[in-house]
This record gives structure tokens, C-alpha cells and sequence, in this order.
């Protein structure tokens, strides 16, 4: 590096000066007692199997997220990471906030105080509850440290230790301590977050003990650019920003990728310009580097040209490879927070203070923040029963607002009339026309729209199609066993878990999987239909239960005995008399002797229906469902029955009974309507 040079500078008297020299024994003390909270707080991550996982801040604190999620999505896995700047979230939250997601969000903040921290805690505590936190502050007196779960989502924080919180105004040990924390709950090293601080602390001290004293004889150039690939790229970006900062604005700056620098961006160089190229460890991206380097010095010459990388590339400033570029980040960041103090003070800038008139402060506050004011989202949920239909309003967090009952069509124009009324009626009540969804015993042909059902003149014919016809809108359909699995996934007794099977068990057995609170159709809409699984003849004969045919044309499934029905017909088959399920249960607890043989029977054949489940889709948890569900104890019952007859190496779901009851499947319903994302 060919360099203009002034006297030597008198730059520790500042704070920034020793908040950049201190930062090594901050790592360095720091790691050990990190290690232990970073891997409580992997296994959460482990355990939440978030979706999308938001990084989130505001400026320097906002180019931490950069970093990590160009290093992250490197991993193979469902979860997508990404960097949102708090600036960019609470200015367009519609941009960002999904339903249906299952997001983390990943807070950053030095003082925990800013304009825009509060604004996110507003923001999600009001129209994003459900999303997990986790929040990474220097302050643990602040709004961001002290904050507590709102909703269903679960909150955790790391506070970093006293002096990251920078006195100076510019980000330096709190970025760079921020980054390495979050690194360390992410992407865990095997060596030991301790171990691993300590590396980058020894190789942070050789940068500072070789190039902080000649650094501060480098005059300040007319313009800087910094420019990296990868993980680099959000480190060259927090270099500019303190660069421009430090030097109140009389050192523009640029910063951008190797390859996208071609693109425009290159007309800020001229020759009172320093740019600055950090080599990538990737060998890969690296050629892109070096390429741009040599093309800055062919056109400019090699006066305007920095190298910044491993010793072995034959750089102009060695940075020491420790963990790849996503950790190494922090000591190229070094150098430039080594070059924004030296240029700075060389201006005659008050380095603590660059901003003494106020026009920029250290912590940004006075930001008018507006709520969020959204329309006051209605849905409409409809059971269609073969006797009754039950029509339900909910409010946009599927609150039950009104419901009503009326008697079912027996012809297929009766019952698209019935239809059309609950939908009149519902958009009376809502005071508008709005969004509605139905569920129905019956299959629906995912490619004719035409239902099969049991006891329904809908047969043979596309209600959806010919309801929305009648509406003038979209009305989607769908099996109310699927619609059930739907609502108990997505805040009802499964919410929570990545996978679940909503079990209905009444006068027929059917059920839905939900992925990711995602209802998945398959080919022909059958995910969950466990009802028409054929029951092992060994399995029959072992019993002595007959082989019978059941309403769907085969012969042998397992509806025909583990429905209600289908236990009365175990009664008869073992203890030869009719008795109905709610008697059958009362006297199994009651001891009866032929009674409890009876119902031990009918839960052996469940448990062994839910095996076989297991064997396909691997549910974490089960919900139950329908009038059978109301057995008491019932999935305790069948937790222990599941028990007796997996595989040794099957581990039980969980077994649980619905949280909404009868009214999940129109509930369920509802979020057709809403929009409630579907496999």
C-alpha cells in the first residue's frame, strides 16, 4: 500500500480509541461465560424449527445481519435467514410480516433504546406475537434487554457485558462482540465458543499491535471505498459507514460486492480515492476479489489500491484466517475502525463526538412512530354436516364472534340456496361481504372440484365452483377432518410442533397432516384418510373380530371398528351385546370386566392404527377429535396403548385432545378463507 503520510497522531486520549484496543480481552473474557448460554439457546433454535429467522437492527447493528445471513444460508436445512434493518421493518412491516410463518426474530441493539428498537417491539407484540425472539443488547437496563414474551412466541436475550456498550459515539466493540455472540448461538464451533473467542482475540491483537500505529500517519484520502464478497460484503459496508461517521462526512464513502462494484458504482474512484478489497478466505470468491483489486490498479494505480486478507494472498494489510470470513468479519472490521479514528482525528474531528452541533447523535431517538392500522379483517368458517350446517364469524385472529345452526338441503340446489343464505348472513353480521371457507364429510377430486361424500347431495358436484358462481368470489372447500388438522396446528393443541395429525374419531374415522401449520393435500387430497387403512388380518383373528365391509366399498378398514359404530360392533363381536360408546367407556372405568375388554380391544386397534401412522408420516404430536375424544383420559389412554405395540425404536408423539373441540373444523374453515397457506 503506497500511503500519504502525516505526524503521529495523539489518538488514545479518546474513547474510541480504547474501545477498539479493548475489544480482544472483551472477546476474550467474554467467550467462557457465553458457551453455556449460546448452546442453551442452539438447542432452543434446534427445538423451534423456525422458518425464517429475521436479523434485525439498525445501522451498524443492521449490517450484523448481513454477515450472518450470507454465512447461514450457506446451510442446508428448511430455515431461510435473512438481514431486515428495524428501519426497513417498522417503515413497511406489510413487506415482511406473514401469516402462517413460524419466524424467529433476531434483535440487535447497543443501547436497546433506539427509535426503531421500539418500534419492532410494538410492532410484533401487536401483529406478530406469535414470532419467537431473541434479543442481543450491550444494555440490559433497556427496553430491548428488559423486554418480555408477548403471545405464544418465546423470547430469549443475551446481555453483553457492560463495556461493549460503547461510550464513544460509534458502534465498535458492542458490533463486533454482537456479530461473534450471535455467531455463537447459530453456528456453533466444535472447539468451544471460548476457545474460539479466545483465537480471534490473539489474532485481533496482532492487527492492533502492528497497524494502529502506522495507520494513524495514513492522511485521509478524498474518498473511500470498501468492498468484500459473502460475509465480507456486510463488513465492508459497517467499514464505510464508520469511516463516513467518524469523519463527519468529509470522507465520503462507497461500499459494495467485488462483482457488483463493476456495475456503476466504480465512477466514485478517482485519484484522491483509497479503495480497500477484503480478500475472501473462500477460494472461490476470492479470485472475484483479486480480479477487482488488479483492475483498480491497472486503471488507477496502485496508490488507490488496499489489499486486505490472509498473509498467504500477499496483502498490503495480513488479516489471520481463524474460522472462515463470517467470523474473521470482525478483524477486517478492526482495520477500518482503526483508519475512521486516525483519518478522524488527522480532520481535527472530535472522535468521541464527530456531531457536536446534534444534527447526529448517538443514539437515534425522536422518531415519530406510527401504529400499524389495519382493516378490521372478518372470515367466515361454514361446517356442512349431513343434518346440520353450522356457520361461524371470527375476527382476524380467529376469535369466535357469532355462530348460528340451521337444517341441511337434502337436494344439491337446496343446499347451494342454504349455502348462499350463511354466506348473506355472515356478511351481514361482518358488515360487508368477506372471505369464506367450507368443510365437508367427503372427499373433494383436486382435479375436478367434485366431492364425494356419504350423506350429501353435494356427490358428484363442484360445490366450490358452483358456489363461487353464485357469490361472484373464490369459496374454497375442504374435508373437515383436513380443516380440523388445520386450526388444532396452527394455535390450537399442536401449535407448535413441525408436524401434526388431527385424528377425528366420531360416527367415521378420518383426520389431516399439517407441516409447518402447512395442511398438506398430496396428489389426490388423502393425507390423513387413515380411516379406510386396512386392518392386518392377523390382527383381526388374534380378536376374534369380524372382517366387515365398510361404507366407502372395501372391506376391512379400520373406520368399520374404530369409529363409534365400530366399537358398539366390537361390543357385539366380544361381549356379545350392543352397547353404545359412552356406555362402553363408563363401564371399562367402572371395571366392568366385559366392558373393559371391549374397550381395551377397540384401543389396542387405534394404538395400532396410529402406529402405522407413525410408520408414514412420523407426527410429532396427535390431536384428537370428535365425539370419541370426549372419553376421559382418552389420549393418556392411548399414549400408554401406543406404547405396548410400536417398534423399539419408534418414540411416542405426543397425544393430546383438541383445544377447540367441536368448533376447530369450521374454525379450520375459516383459515381456508384466510388465506392460511396450504401444501
Amino acid at each position: 500500500m503506497t500511503v500519504q503520510t502525516t505526524k503521529k497522531l495523539n489518538i488514545d486520549r479518546w474513547a474510541t480509541t480504547q474501545e477498539i484496543r479493548q475489544q480482544p480481552a472483551v472477546w476474550r473474557s467474554f467467550g467462557p461465560r457465553l458457551e453455556p448460554i449460546a448452546a442453551e439457546i442452539a438447542a432452543w433454535l434446534a427445538l423451534r424449527q423456525h422458518e425464517e429467522v429475521w436479523f434485525c437492527g439498525a445501522g451498524t447493528s443492521a449490517f450484523i445481519g448481513e454477515t450472518l445471513a450470507s454465512h447461514l444460508n450457506r446451510r442446508p436445512g428448511p430455515a431461510r435467514f435473512r438481514a431486515i434493518p428495524t428501519t426497513d421493518l417498522v417503515a413497511s412491516p406489510k413487506s415482511y410480516i406473514r401469516p402462517g410463518v413460524r419466524a424467529l426474530v433476531v434483535s440487535f441493539g447497543r443501547s436497546g433504546n433506539s427509535s426503531e428498537t421500539i418500534g419492532v417491539l410494538d410492532l410484533l407484540a401487536a401483529h406478530a406475537p406469535q414470532y419467537d425472539r431473541l434479543h442481543i443488547t450491550c444494555n440490559g437496563d433497556s427496553a430491548l434487554g428488559r423486554a418480555k414474551p408477548e403471545g405464544e412466541g418465546e423470547l430469549r436475550t443475551i446481555v453483553l457485558p457492560p463495556e461493549t456498550d460503547d461510550r464513544g459515539f460509534a458502534m465498535t466493540s458492542s458490533y463486533t462482540t454482537m456479530l461473534l455472540s450471535a455467531l455463537a448461538c447459530f453456528d456453533q464451533p466444535a472447539e468451544g465458543v471460548g476457545a474460539l473467542f479466545a483465537r480471534l482475540a490473539d489474532a485481533a491483537e496482532t492487527i492492533i499491535a502492528r497497524e494502529f500505529e502506522r495507520l494513524e500517519t495514513v492522511s485521509a484520502p478524498g474518498r473511500a471505498v470498501f468492498l468484500g464478497s459473502g460475509p465480507l460484503t456486510g463488513a465492508a459496508r459497517e467499514c464505510a459507514l464508520k469511516v463516513l461517521e467518524l469523519a463527519a462526512g468529509q470522507v465520503p464513502t462507497s461500499w459494495d460486492s467485488s462483482l457488483g462494484f463493476r456495475h456503476g458504482p466504480k465512477a466514485i474512484v478517482d485519484d484522491s480515492t483509497r479503495v480497500f478489497v477484503f480478500l475472501s478466505s473462500d477460494p472461490h470468491t476470492r479470485r472475484y476479489d483479486e480480479d477487482l483489486a488488479a483492475e483498480i490498479a491497472t486503471q488507477f494505480g496502485a496508490v488507490v489500491l488496499t489489499r486486505i486478507g490472509e498473509a498467504s494472498t500477499g496483502p498490503d494489510i495480513a488479516v489471520p484466517a481463524v474460522a472462515g470470513d463470517a467470523w474473521d468479519a470482525v478483524l477486517y472490521v478492526i482495520t477500518g475502525q482503526m483508519l475512521a479514528v486516525a483519518w478522524s482525528d488527522g480532520l481535527g474531528i472530535e472522535v468521541d463526538n464527530p456531531f457536536s452541533a446534534g444534527n447526529l447523535t448517538r443514539v437515534v431517538a425522536g422518531v415519530k412512530l406510527y401504529p400499524l392500522e389495519t382493516e378490521r379483517k372478518l372470515y367466515g368458517g361454514i361446517d356442512l354436516g349431513g343434518s346440520k350446517i353450522e356457520s361461524c364469524l371470527f375476527d382476524a385472529d380467529l376469535n369466535l364472534l357469532e355462530k348460528r345452526r340451521i337444517e341441511t338441503a337434502r337436494s344439491y340446489d337446496g343446499l347451494l340456496d342454504c349455502l348462499a343464505a350463511e354466506a348473506e348472513w355472515l356478511a351481514q353480521r361482518a358488515g360487508g361481504p368477506l372471505s369464506l371457507g367450507i368443510g365437508l364429510p367427503g372427499l373433494i377430486d383436486k382435479r375436478s372440484g367434485k366431492s364425494l361424500t356419504s350423506n350429501l347431495a353435494a356427490t358428484g358436484h363442484p360445490l366450490s365452483a358452483d358456489l363461487a358462481a353464485r357469490l361472484g368470489r373464490p369459496t374454497p372447500v375442504e374435508n373437515d377432518c383436513k380443516c380440523f388438522a388445520l386450526s388444532e396446528a396452527n394455535g390450537g393443541a399442536g401449535a407448535g410442533y413441525r408436524t401434526v395429525f388431527g385424528l377425528i374419531l366420531g360416527t367415521g374415522v378420518g383426520g389431516g397432516v399439517c407441516v409447518d401449520g402447512r395442511l398438506q393435500t398430496g396428489l389426490n387430497g388423502l393425507p390423513g384418510e387413515v380411516g379406510h387403512i386396512g386392518i392386518p388380518a392377523a390382527l383381526l383373528e388374534r380378536q376374534a373380530l369380524p372382517l366387515l365391509r365398510c361404507g366407502c366399498g372395501r372391506t376391512g378398514c379400520y373406520e368399520t371398528l374404530v369409529s363409534g359404530p365400530g366399537m358398539t360392533r366390537i361390543a357385539e363381536a366380544v361381549g356379545e351385546r350392543k352397547v353404545e360408546p359412552e356406555a362402553i367407556a363408563a363401564g371399562a372405568l367402572a371395571q366392568d370386566p366385559v366392558l373393559a375388554r371391549v374397550f381395551d380391544v377397540w384401543l389396542s386397534l387405534l394404538a395400532e392404527l396410529i402406529h402405522t401412522v407413525q410408520l408414514t408420516i412420523d407426527a410429532d404430536c396427535v390431536v384428537l377429535g370428535g365425539g370419541l375424544s370426549r372419553i376421559a383420559g382418552i389420549a393418556g389412554q392411548l399414549e400408554q396403548a401406543f406404547t405396548e405395540v410400536r417398534l423399539p425404536v419408534v418414540r411416542s408423539p405426543r397425544f393430546t385432545v383438541a383445544r377447540f373441540g367441536d368448533a376447530s373444523g369450521v374454525r379450520g374453515a375459516a383459515m381456508l378463507a384466510s388465506g392460511m397457506e396450504i401444501g
